[in-house]
């Protein structure tokens, strides 16, 4: 899990799989707390036993989300294939260049970035992992029907839930798109994932169990992160 982009800074990245509503942001938010004193909005000084100390970095992809996005998932209508990659590019951009800034801040300290995302589709996998090809990915697993239930219990969230439509129901081959071609793994009689199905995950990955309590899941979070950092220090 050394991500080296050039020769001062460790990057050591944790993402998350799930369903929307399984949980991700709030067992992240809950493991960012266990990490230092730091809530992570901005670049924090990490302190776990054994290992030393390292800085840390709480991202919401979320924030990425256009609102024209969001305001179509509160009518029930999805992204398409061709939005979903101009939307994930961006986010990468968004990703890097946090992890730029943080560069002068390091002090040649490992840095963690925690990315909280749900990454639904099999295609939106593929360009991150192409982007950041070293992170480890974590799955919140947790059934359609929680996830559902935990979804109408919140309040304020652009995401309302599954039913929904793609924007463009029309686009099934994908065409000549780069997303395309490059997920030999997705499901050829639905590219666009107009149902918004969680795809299955065909690389390595943590599971969490997202009937488990926050706290436990949350440790198990630090837990992974605290063996990446005693790998990179060996």
């Amino acid at each position: 899990l050394n991500y080296l982009p050039d020769a001062h800074v460790h990057y050591s990245s944790c993402l998350y799989l799930c369903r929307p509503g399984a949980g991700k942001s709030t067992v992240s938010q809950a493991a960012v707390q266990l990490l230092g004193d730091g809530d992570g909005s901005n670049v924090c000084i990490g302190k776990l036993n054994n290992v030393d100390e390292f800085l840390y970095i709480y991202l919401d992809l979320d924030v990425c989300v256009p609102q024209w996005m969001k305001d179509n998932f509160a009518k029930g209508m999805y992204p398409t294939l061709a939005e979903r990659f101009e939307f994930i590019s961006t986010a990468c951009d968004y990703v890097s260049d946090k992890l730029n800034s943080c560069e002068n801040q390091s002090g040649n300290k490992p840095l963690v970035p925690i990315i909280s995302f749900s990454f639904v589709n099999t295609d939106m996998r593929v360009e991150f992992r192409k982007r950041f090809p070293h992170s480890e990915w974590i799955l919140v697993d947790t059934s359609k029907d929680l996830a559902e239930e935990r979804i109408l219990s919140r309040e304020d969230h652009f995401y309302k839930g599954s039913g929904c439509i793609s924007t463009d129901d029309t686009q099934t081959d994908g065409g000549d798109d780069p997303i395309t071609k490059a997920t030999e793994s997705s499901d050829a009689a639905d590219v666009d994932n107009s149902e918004w199905e969680f795809k299955p995950v065909d690389y390595p990955h943590v599971i969490l169990d997202g009937n488990d309590e926050v706290a436990t899941n949350a440790q198990k979070v630090v837990d992974v992160i605290q063996n990446q950092l005693l790998n990179i220090s060996s």
